[in-house]
């Protein structure tokens, strides 16, 4: 039995007890999820999955070679209205399975020679996924996990998730609450958000990599995706970025905007970026 394994058995019913009056993400919404009462996030006590597969999209330190073992949970603690994948994160698109089936797509996805195992939105199923993986083979436990997220987390959660996350990949969305509300539905993300990067900064550190294979083993790769009209606040986000955690994190700008979901109603949102 690994440290992580002993870890997640000791915390497991913590992180369960976040969800009678949930607090999982920083709405507190208050919930009881545990009697399947649902809040901003549309989930009660089962879990959604909208797909898993050997990922092969991530940055390169995350995919390598073999993809990475990634989990796509159903629904979303923010409603942003350009969401690429919004038809499991806003719509709800997915299937309700067992604890003891994900811990045999884990199994699966370990068999494939994944690099990790990739929680993509995870904040809200949690508990589910930290009890699948006990349940899973060897195998699996000896994978990295990557806790892939759109940054919107509470110091109380990310603390929890220290020795269990290996890999931290959040995003920082925005640089101010007008937008974030706006386009993303939540009026408190920049302070959150904020406080989550640094809180991940100090429990995994700067990203560390395989000499070998170049693969990331531990740390945080950040990740910030470029908005038209400059909605994101590009330039202050890696201004706060460099006076807060330093020149050496490693930061993934996303340039690939299209406009999805109801961004193609929005004049601001409504056309990709330019090419200049």
């Amino acid at each position: 039995m690994n440290e992580k394994f002993k870890l997640i058995e000791e915390r497991l019913p913590k992180f369960y007890a976040l969800m009678e009056s949930c607090r999982l993400c920083p709405r507190k919404c208050g919930v009881n999820r545990l009697n399947n009462e649902t809040g901003y996030c549309k989930t009660g006590k089962d879990l959604k999955i909208a797909s898993w597969a050997d990922h092969r999209g991530e940055e390169p330190p995350i995919s390598g070679t073999k993809g990475s073992g990634a989990i796509f949970s159903s629904n979303c603690t923010l409603s942003c209205c350009f969401c690429q994948n919004y038809p499991f994160s806003q719509l709800g698109n997915g299937s309700i399975i067992t604890i003891k089936k994900l811990a045999e797509i884990y199994d699966l996805l370990a068999k494939k020679g994944v690099h990790n195992i990739n929680w993509v939105t995870p904040t809200h199923v949690l508990p589910m996924l930290l009890d699948a993986w006990l349940l899973a083979g060897d195998a699996v436990h000896k994978l990295p996990i990557v806790y892939n997220c759109s940054g919107y987390e509470t110091p109380e959660v990310l603390e929890m998730l220290d020795g269990i996350a290996d890999i931290f990949l959040p995003d920082i969305k925005y640089a101010d609450n007008h937008s974030a509300t706006s386009f993303s539905g939540c009026p408190g993300y920049v302070e959150a958000n904020r406080a989550a990067l640094k809180k991940m900064h100090e429990i995994a550190g700067y990203l560390k990599t395989d000499f070998e294979t170049g693969l990331a083993t531990k740390g945080m790769i950040i990740r910030h995706l470029v908005l038209p009209n400059d909605i994101s606040g590009t330039e202050n986000c890696l201004r706060w970025l460099k006076a807060e955690l330093g020149t050496d994190i490693h930061l993934s700008v996303m340039c690939q905007y299209f406009p999805a979901y109801k961004a193609l109603e929005n004049d601001l949102l409504n056309k990709p970026l330019p090419d200049s």
